[in-house]
């Protein structure tokens, strides 16, 4: 597959078919190039909607033709990309296993899936993230976490409603190992500061390549904390030079011409247009909301104790906001998110110790999760002697603990479980504040 910024280069006839079913683009196939058979005779002519039956039709007699496909990237077929692209990021909420993450979004109130698909709205930036996921789509998973996080960290203070900073951090974020593609280094931590600072600046420099605004680019340079304690064991990457980390830019090298169609997809959200701040002021913000989620990403990634990591991070954070290493604004509202998710955090281990009282399990389900009140027996078992007769629990819709592990439960009616008896001395979690627009 190739990808320029006016085709995408495919060779053989099931990419092309399974491009149309990934991203529904059925209605918006054209080709730059007509398709030829062996002969020369004209299958599909160049620059005209292509049916579903003339894809079938050069699938059935697939060796009898050249198979070079230019998919002409039209903007209502990047539009459609620029949809399902942002749709996979904001998939990632569900599919990471960094609770936090998931958290710091069930809280929000912002329309982030909005800023999201407007960040997408320049035709270079869309198709390198459209590249990395079509070809290393674990390090797809990666880059969109460290998007998420930078995005939600100026999501949550109140003072800070500048226009574009929401969409310049998530593209900070996105964009700030975007170099790193091609290798492995960024699953592991970073041996020491040096490497560290290294391929930041160099994943920055790339991004300058990428048409990021100087200002983001800046700020992904000199992200990172020297000296930060993030209390995770660094296991050094090793000493010898072959083993030294290198991002290769080749890997976007036909996206670096340029055809004068950066811009192409028009913004239909309020935060769109210049920033209100000068510069120098989203510079600032950028550069400590990408640190911040540089050291989350990182202590939640590599730290050895998994279970525990939140509750570390916490004190760390508020640690390391003391001695300055952190924009205090950013970095307080943060400390109290997890401080609540702590609390939950705490609750949900109770509440698992409850279940396991269970005679039969795993029947009891504390209900609902994670401020249960009830107690049911998911599984029915009428002859158990926990079971509260006469007290039936209606839950009328399918449950399922937004980030937390656990099965799901089925709308339906479920016999009470004395077990309920000891949630009286859990912890009570504090009521979500409402966020003023």
């Amino acid at each position: 597959m190739k990808v320029n910024p006016k085709s995408i280069e495919y060779n053989s006839i099931e990419e092309v078919l399974n491009f149309v079913r990934d991203y529904n683009a059925g209605n918006m196939l054209r080709f730059l190039n007509a398709i030829e058979d062996n002969s020369g005779n004209i299958l599909v002519k160049e620059d005209v909607q292509v049916k579903e039956s003339a894809l079938t039709r050069l699938k059935e007699i697939k060796g009898q033709y050249n198979p070079e496909f230019k998919i002409k990237l039209t903007k209502e077929l990047t539009g459609q990309i620029q949809d399902k692209l942002a749709e996979k990021i904001v998939l990632q909420l569900k599919q990471t296993d960094k609770k936090f993450l998931k958290f710091m979004y069930e809280e929000n109130k912002f329309n982030f899936k909005g800023i999201i698909r407007n960040g997408l709205n320049n035709r270079k930036h869309l198709l390198s993230l459209f590249k990395v996921f079509e070809k290393n789509p674990n390090f797809f998973r990666h880059i969109c976490e460290l998007g998420l996080l930078s995005l939600g960290i100026v999501l949550i203070p109140d003072a800070l409603k500048y226009k574009m900073l929401r969409r310049y951090s998530f593209l900070g974020g996105i964009f700030m190992d975007i170099a790193r593609v091609t290798g492995d280094h960024w699953n592991r931590p970073f041996p020491d500061d040096t490497e560290k600072t290294r391929i930041a600046k160099q994943c920055a420099n790339f991004m300058q390549k990428l048409d990021l605004p100087e200002f983001v680019c800046s700020a992904a340079s000199n992200h990172v904390p020297l000296g930060l304690q993030d209390n995770v064991e660094v296991v050094a990457a090793g000493s010898k030079k072959s083993d030294r980390e290198n991002p290769d830019e080749t890997f976007f090298a036909e996206l670096m011409v340029d055809d004068g169609e950066s811009d192409s997809i028009p913004d239909d959200e309020d935060d769109a247009g210049l920033p209100d701040k000068s510069e120098d002021v989203l510079r600032e913000l950028l550069t400590d909301s990408l640190k911040i989620a540089r050291y989350i990403h990182t202590v939640s990634s590599f730290s050895h104790d998994k279970e525990y990591v939140m509750e570390e991070l916490v004190y760390f954070l508020a640690y390391n906001t003391s001695r300055g290493y952190f924009n205090e604004v950013l970095a307080n509202p943060l400390v109290n998110l997890f401080k609540q998710f702590e609390e939950n955090v705490k609750r949900m281990r109770k509440l698992a110790e409850v279940e396991m009282q269970c005679l039969h399990p795993p029947a009891a389900w504390a209900y609902p999760k994670p401020k249960a009140s009830q107690v049911l027996c998911k599984n029915k078992v009428w002859d158990c002697p926990n079971i509260v007769q006469g007290w039936d629990i209606h839950v009328i819709s399918s449950q399922e603990a937004f980030g937390w592990v656990g099965s799901s439960l089925s709308a339906d009616h479920y016999p009470k479980c004395k077990l309920e008896e000891e949630l009286d001395s859990l912890p009570e979690i504090e009521p979500k504040k409402t966020e003023k627009k």
